[in-house]
């Protein structure tokens, strides 16, 4: 079934109950990287959310989706033109682990919100578009920082968010791939309770050297006093017409 999704007050794109839907932790991302003037590459871009969601915020950007999956690269080319933005975004149906090498070293930022789940433990979908898209079935975390790695120019820019429990197996990744962390903010949806993502952006070749933000923390009352220190989350978001 497809229905259209508010992404913005005035954008919205098409969603497919077949393939991964608009989530908070895109939301999430795409207000954590800042604008970019250069070339986005999007690693598994579904139906093109986040990589929609960073060219409006950055109107002097070009980007690329690499996506496995071919009903989700036609709806994300959909939603590219829906959104008005054909000429700036395009999208490549394309496994991440053999990425054409003449997008090698392109690239001046790289974004991904990635599988979360090894394909034995966690989420598990008998639908194969959904499976590939929340588990690890076609790419660990291990392949998407080598990808990353690949696609960035030197001193090129990667934003990525992951679990919260999971952050030991990103930064290794990320450290094998000589992508180093430079800023990094862990996501709460209670003051009382673990974070449940990390957002983090790493450099191609960058030096040692951590930024770790202050606590994000996402409820339904986003307007309310921020407690201690975290700082509360507020998205101009509308709900879904059906």
């Amino acid at each position: 079934m497809r229905y259209e999704h508010h992404i913005t007050l005035e954008k919205t794109i098409i969603q497919d109950d077949r393939f991964f839907k608009l989530s908070q932790d895109s939301l999430l991302l795409s207000d954590f990287a800042p604008e970019q003037k250069g070339r986005i590459l999007d690693l598994g871009c579904g139906v093109g959310v986040l990589m929609i969601l960073m060219l409006l915020k950055s109107p002097r950007a070009h980007a690329l989706g690499l996506e496995i999956t071919e009903g989700a690269c036609e709806l994300a080319r959909l939603n590219l033109k829906k959104c008005g933005l054909e000429t700036q975004g395009g999208v490549l149906e394309c496994d991440m682990r053999l990425m054409p090498k003449r997008l090698y070293g392109y690239f001046d930022c790289c974004i991904s919100n990635p599988p979360y789940f090894s394909p034995s433990r966690g989420f598990s979908s008998q639908k194969s578009a959904m499976a590939a898209a929340r588990n690890e079935s076609c790419g660990d975390i291990m392949d998407v920082c080598r990808a990353a790695f690949y696609a960035l120019k030197w001193r090129g820019i990667f934003h990525v968010c992951y679990p919260a429990k999971r952050l030991c197996d990103l930064t290794e990744a990320l450290s094998a791939n000589r992508l180093e962390p430079k800023r990094m903010r862990f996501v709460y949806t209670s003051p009382e309770k673990p974070p449940y993502l990390v957002l983090l952006s790493a450099v191609k070749g960058g030096g040692r050297h951590l930024e770790v933000m202050a606590p994000l923390l996402v409820t339904k009352d986003s307007f309310a006093p921020s407690p201690g220190p975290f700082e509360h989350y507020r998205h101009p978001y509308s709900k879904q017409e059906k």
